[in-house]
């Protein structure tokens, strides 16, 4: 591959970032070629690697970059979108990435099915409780021990699905702050190996 095509391949790579920031990368590689002179040239871009090792490495570091700045949440989403097309930038990167995005989605499916039964689980306490109750409650007049019994299952239903419903809503926020932390724990190791290489 020549210098033309090298160039030309790894600005395609990098439409996505700023202009300002593309004619800066692309600034430093041209720069870099003409220093080592024509024939020099194969042997830079062979030890560089495709356009598309370099063009990882440029995007992950502006993403590294925008994140060390204090974003918006329109420049948090582009910076989100811009270390997704880092990840994916690299065919070696590629097979590792959709491992962690299936077991990452798996995790959060199951977190999600885990709450929903609960929460299932708590509505239909509650539900059996207040029915039991109210049969009690029209058993009084027929056999007063048995509606007794009724009206105390009843109760007894009804404050294990309040309770349970709390739990819900106590388990959903922990799964929710343990999943955001596990990501962003991922995602900083990341970045951090990427800085490092």
């Amino acid at each position: 591959m020549d210098k033309d095509e090298f160039l030309s391949r790894l600005r395609e790579k990098l439409k996505r970032l700023p202009p300002e920031d593309i004619n800066d990368a692309m600034e430093y590689y041209e720069e870099y070629l003409e220093d080592a002179g024509p024939e020099n040239e194969a042997a830079v871009i062979a030890a560089w690697g495709s356009p598309d090792t370099v063009a990882s490495q440029v995007l992950a570091d502006y993403a590294v970059k925008q994140m060390g700045k204090n974003p918006s949440a329109r420049k948090g989403l582009s910076t989100i979108w811009i270390v997704m097309l880092a990840i994916f930038a690299s065919p070696i990167a590629i097979p590792v990435t959709a491992v962690i995005v299936i077991v990452a989605l798996i995790l959060v499916a199951t977190v999600f099915i885990v709450v929903a039964c609960v929460y299932i689980t708590a509505v239909s306490l509650a539900a059996v409780g207040v029915l039991t109750f109210i049969t009690g409650i029209c058993l009084i007049i027929k056999n007063l021990s048995t509606a007794v019994f009724y009206i105390g299952a009843g109760l007894f239903c009804a404050g294990a699905g309040t309770a349970v419903f709390v739990f819900a809503v106590w388990f959903s926020k922990k799964a929710i702050s343990l999943i955001a932390k596990m990501f962003s724990g991922i995602a900083g190791r990341f970045f951090k190996r990427r800085r490092e290489n």
